[in-house]
């Protein structure tokens, strides 16, 4: 995912064209979607508790922000939690706004910082599985 993006990357001076902003979307929607996944497993599979409702998603990523009960730490720090929310939001509105609609200038800052936080997170689950 990240090797597609790179291209796109490279435009980040310049504002991109109707198709690199859906792409850029895509990638962004993508991206959340597999982090949503990650912790998906570990509260099904550790903490054995799936949020449910209309705010699950939401409600999911604080869960993975606190230690659960006696059962595992913090998975994501609360800072982190706060980018992540960021992409959460904007994977919403991706999905829920018709492609035309889509801003360069109001995701820009999220595509340009997508490489950090795939690392950040990287790092995050790695100490999460060493303390585990």
């Amino acid at each position: 995912m990240l090797n597609d993006a790179k291209e796109l990357l490279e435009k980040k001076d310049n504002t991109p064209g109707f198709v690199e902003t859906r792409a850029a979307g895509s990638i962004l929607h993508d991206f959340y979607c597999g982090v949503e996944k990650i912790f998906e497993r570990i509260a099904v599979n550790v903490d054995e508790n799936l949020p449910a409702g209309e705010s699950w998603h939401a409600d999911l990523l604080v869960q993975m922000a606190d230690p659960w009960k006696d059962v595992r730490g913090e998975v994501i720090t609360t800072e982190f939690m706060s980018t992540l929310k960021e992409y959460m939001r904007f994977r919403h509105l991706f999905r829920h706004i018709y492609g035309f609609e889509l801003k360069w200038g109001r995701f820009r800052h999220l595509f340009l910082r997508l490489e950090h936080t795939f690392k950040e997170l990287r790092s995050e689950i790695e100490k999460f599985l060493e303390e585990f």
